[in-house]
C-alpha cells in the first residue's frame, strides 16, 4: 500500500492560502519589549547664598598610635577639634567654611603619621638605654570669640606635651570669616584705612597693661612693638585681641594678648564692626 506523507501543519496552511489564490502567511516575530523611561535625575540642592544663621558644632580628627603591631604602648595621641556647622547643607558660606577647616583637620591628622614615626623612634631609644617613656599627648582647641550677621571669630590653640618636657608647647592661631560668603577676612577688611588703622592698633597695643607688664620686666620695648602684628588677631564683644606667638621673645611658654577696645579704632572701623 502506498502511503502519502503529509505536510507539517504549518506548511500546509501556506500551501492552501496559496492554492487559493489567498497571500502567503509568515510567522509573526514577538513584539519588541517597551523599555520603560529613564528616571529623571533629582536636582542638586542648590546652596543659599547670602547670611543664614549659623548652628555651630565640631569636626574632630583623632588617631592613637602605638609602638608597634606587637606592642601596644601608646607612643602619640592626637585630638584635634574644628569648627563645623549643623545647617551647612543650607548656606554657601557655611560650608566653606567648615571645608576649609575640614581640609586643615585632614592635614594634620597626615602630618601627625610622621610625628609619630618620631615618637617611635624615641621609644625604642628609651628601650635600649632604660629612659623612662612618656607619650605625647596633641591637643587643638578652639573657641567661638564673636559673631554677627557679617562675620565669625575664632582663637584656636595648639597644646602639645610629654611628661618630662620642661613646658609644653602652646601656640595660638584665629581666623574671621565672612557669613555672607564664607571668604577669610584680614585686619584690613575691617577698617577703612589699612595703614592708619595698623599704627592706631599698634599704639593702643603698647599702651595695653600686658605690654606695660612685659617691659617692666625686662622686655625690650623695640622688641615687643616689632613682634606686633596686626593681622594676628580675634574679635570679641569688647574689641580686638591682638597676640604674639608664644616663643617670640625667648623661652616664653604662652602667647601674649591684649585687648585693643574698638574704641581705640572708631574712626577706621567699618560701620558693622564695634
Amino acid at each position: 500500500m502506498h502511503m502519502s506523507r503529509l505536510l507539517p501543519p504549518a506548511l500546509l496552511l501556506t500551501a492552501l492560502l496559496t492554492a487559493c489564490g489567498g497571500p502567503a502567511v509568515t510567522p509573526s516575530s514577538s513584539p519588541s519589549p517597551t523599555l520603560p523611561p529613564e528616571p529623571t535625575p533629582s536636582p542638586s540642592p542648590v546652596l543659599k547664598e547670602g547670611y543664614v544663621a549659623p548652628e555651630l558644632t565640631t569636626q574632630t580628627y583623632q588617631e592613637t598610635y602605638t609602638a608597634s603591631d606587637e606592642d601596644d604602648t601608646v607612643v602619640l595621641s592626637v585630638d584635634y577639634q574644628f569648627p563645623d556647622f549643623s545647617n551647612k547643607a543650607d548656606a554657601l558660606a557655611l560650608t566653606t567654611i567648615a571645608d576649609w577647616y575640614g581640609t586643615m583637620g585632614a592635614d594634620m591628622l597626615t602630618a601627625s603619621a610622621t610625628t609619630a614615626q618620631d615618637a617611635r623612634a624615641d621609644y625604642d631609644l628609651s628601650d635600649t638605654s632604660g629612659i623612662p617613656f612618656s607619650p605625647t599627648m596633641e591637643e587643638l582647641t578652639y573657641t567661638c570669640t564673636f559673631q554677627n550677621e557679617h562675620v565669625i571669630s575664632f582663637a584656636r590653640q595648639f597644646y602639645a606635651n610629654a611628661e618630662g618636657w620642661a613646658y609644653p608647647t602652646v601656640l595660638r592661631t584665629s581666623e574671621q570669616f565672612d557669613l555672607t560668603t564664607g571668604t577669610k577676612i584680614g585686619f584690613s577688611q575691617l577698617v577703612t584705612d589699612g595703614i592708619a588703622a595698623s599704627e592706631a592698633a599698634g599704639k593702643a597695643f603698647m599702651a595695653s597693661d600686658t605690654a606695660s607688664q612685659l617691659v617692666a620686666s625686662g622686655l625690650d620695648r623695640a622688641q615687643l612693638q616689632a613682634a606686633f602684628q596686626p593681622e594676628d588677631f580675634y574679635l570679641t564683644d569688647e574689641g580686638f585681641v591682638f597676640w604674639i606667638q608664644s616663643g617670640s621673645f625667648g623661652p616664653d611658654h604662652c602667647p601674649t594678648e591684649a585687648l585693643v577696645p574698638y574704641s581705640a579704632l572708631k574712626e577706621y572701623l567699618v560701620e558693622w564692626i564695634g
